[in-house]
């Protein structure tokens, strides 16, 4: 727990010490993957496809402006709601646990926000369902994030980090890989990677324990749960550094995650199944990459006991991704700039998340600080939509040269902030 500074503004903490937990096995780690996986499916269909896909066939003339707002309104709601439901879910004492049932709400919740995108005839109700599918995102991060945290001990977050990240990028890929095949029934795009996520929530529910919050009537109202979303960065800086690193590293990918399947279509003139199945074979390709650096990063990280070099290797790796796919010419080039991108994001996410945990300030509420620096993310995927459209406007528009290098620029940010953490080597 890190120590607020002679000079801070006082602000309560924590005066429980949580034991650390005992090694977890390796079914929980594998449970822990598959969950990982079933989630960013969900996630990464509509960031890197669908929901690109869906626009242009509402709204192909204004498509890069369009999809901006229905991603930024969408964002601005999952800022909200990420830490609402992370702080909600810290106190709430069911005797089920406190995270169970916030995962099982955002998946009934993702079927009702995917439904509502294929049926929507227009730009505005698609921003109603993305919306919705920001607010299940809210809630199975409630239910999923604090579990590092609160179930694994120190010795062992660095490789299930890596795992994870490993689970992100197979989600990644197949992602586009669906795209490619289900063009042809929105329904399926946009159904297919929930239910593969509904099929892993059993088996965690199942697997990784839960217990409900204490008991602390001080503190029990929904008026107090609102007013504990703030916190002071001034008294936890180590903190509040790992989540600027994350939001300048996530406008960075956000810029190139976002506009892909674009770039694709109007720089190298592919149609978008075969953009679909290009993206396929450009992630898979940087998944090698990206699980070789997720897993040996992970190890070497916990063995090592030092955290920050991999973060100063992961955001170079980002930086010089998107700085090659700003001037690829040809697929060749793009795919070597998402090799390049993959390896960062691997030894990025074989970090991120012990780095996290070992700043937290208050493990008790492991809930709202892992909202918190999920959040960060959720402001990067806010605010690069806003400037995507304005940035590819330079020189007469589709100007995705200057779009991935500012993307390069911002990546790099975390190296700044990493240096700056002084709790952790």
């Amino acid at each position: 727990m890190s120590t607020p500074p002679d000079n801070a503004p006082a602000e309560r903490v924590a005066t429980v010490v949580e034991p650390e937990p005992a090694r977890v096995s390796g079914w929980f780690i594998t449970v822990y993957a598959l969950t990982c996986f079933g989630f960013y499916l969900t996630i990464m269909v509509p960031a890197l496809f669908s929901l690109a896909y869906k626009v242009q066939l509402i709204d192909p003339a204004g498509k890069e402006s369009s999809l901006g707002l229905i991603v930024g309104i969408g964002s601005l709601v999952g800022l909200v709601a990420g830490p609402v439901a992370g702080t909600l879910s810290d106190r709430t004492r069911l005797r089920w646990g406190r995270r169970r049932p916030f995962l099982v709400a955002g998946l009934v919740i993702s079927f009702a926000g995917a439904l509502v995108i294929v049926v929507a005839p227009s730009v505005p109700v698609t921003i109603v369902g993305n919306a919705i599918v920001q607010i299940a995102i809210a809630c199975v991060s409630a239910g999923f994030n604090p579990v590092i945290a609160e179930w694994v001990p120190e010795s062992q977050r660095g490789k299930i980090g890596g795992l994870g990240g490993v689970a992100s990028a197979l989600a990644g890929v197949g992602a586009t890989l669906l795209g490619s095949m289900l063009t042809g029934s929105l329904l399926l795009l946009f159904l297919v990677p929930v239910l593969a996520f509904a099929v892993t929530v059993p088996l965690f529910l199942l697997t990784v324990p839960d217990r409900p919050a204490r008991a602390d009537p001080a503190t029990g109202s929904i008026r107090d749960a609102f007013k504990d979303l703030l916190f002071n960065p001034r008294t936890h800086v180590d903190f509040s550094l790992v989540v600027a690193g994350k939001f300048a590293l996530s406008v960075g990918t956000a810029f190139f995650s976002t506009y892909q399947l674009y770039f694709m279509l109007d720089r190298l003139g592919l149609t978008p199944e075969d953009a679909g199945r290009q993206l396929a074979l450009a992630g898979g390709l940087g998944l090698v990459s990206m699980m070789s650096s997720a897993v040996l990063g992970g190890l070497f990280s916990d063995r090592l006991k030092r955290r920050k070099p991999f973060i100063y290797l992961s955001a170079s790796f980002i930086a010089a991704g998107l700085a090659t796919a700003a001037f690829a010419p040809s697929i060749p080039a793009y795919v070597l700039g998402t090799v390049l991108l993959m390896l960062g994001t691997g030894a990025f996410s074989s970090v991120d998340l012990a780095l996290c945990s070992d700043v937290l300030p208050e493990k008790e509420k492991a809930g709202k600080y892992m909202s918190i620096y999920y959040l960060s993310g959720a402001g990067a995927s806010a605010l690069a939509p806003v400037l995507a459209p304005v940035i590819l406007m330079i020189g007469g528009g589709g100007n995705y040269t200057v779009l991935f290098l500012s993307g390069a620029l911002c990546a790099l940010g975390a190296v700044v902030t990493a240096w700056r953490i002084r709790g952790v080597r």
